[in-house]
């Protein structure tokens, strides 16, 4: 099963990694979980998205304390579990990311980044699946466009049937 810890937002900083210790606190996630593990840290958003059948969330959120500093709330982080409502989460939370093109920017040098680390993480190449296809069916834009307004760029619910039915048959 498909887990998401996500960040985004005026929180976000104080969850973000520095460097090298974003590949540490990986390894150590990838330790915990038995499965694969994607993180995607920058000042304005932090992923993590890891594979496995048991909920290791608060686990990680222990070791995220011991990298950044004690989480006050919980509030500022979203769970999400499942392959359908993870990838509509990641993506449609990409959308309003893609408001603030700093922010945007920021955040896929950061995606660049750790796929230039881990380009073969199946987690990975299941995201680059989900971005091809949404670029492909012309029912959605969750790139940043001048002149619109970020609620014009949400994919429908259509899109995202389309999508899983896609991500089944490209996982199984």
């Amino acid at each position: 099963m498909l887990r998401y810890i996500h960040v985004q937002g005026k929180e976000a900083p104080r969850f973000h990694f520095r460097d090298h210790t974003s590949r540490s606190f990986k390894s150590v996630i990838q330790s915990l979980v038995n499965g694969s593990t994607l993180v995607i840290s920058s000042l304005y958003r932090t992923d993590v998205i890891y594979s496995g059948e048991e909920d290791r969330s608060e686990d990680i959120l222990k070791v995220w304390e011991l990298y950044t500093q004690p989480i006050a709330s919980k509030n500022a982080l979203s769970f999400i579990k499942g392959r359908d409502r993870t990838l509509e989460t990641f993506f449609t939370s990409l959308v309003s990311l893609s408001s603030v093109a700093h922010w945007y920017a920021t955040y896929l040098d950061e995606f660049g980044h750790a796929c230039s680390l881990d380009y073969q993480n199946p987690i990975l190449q299941d995201l680059k699946s989900c971005e091809k296809y949404l670029q492909e069916s012309h029912k959605t834009v969750y790139r940043p466009l001048p002149e619109l307004d970020s609620s014009d760029l949400l994919p429908s619910q259509e899109v995202f049937d389309h999508l899983s039915k896609h991500i089944n048959e490209f996982l199984n």
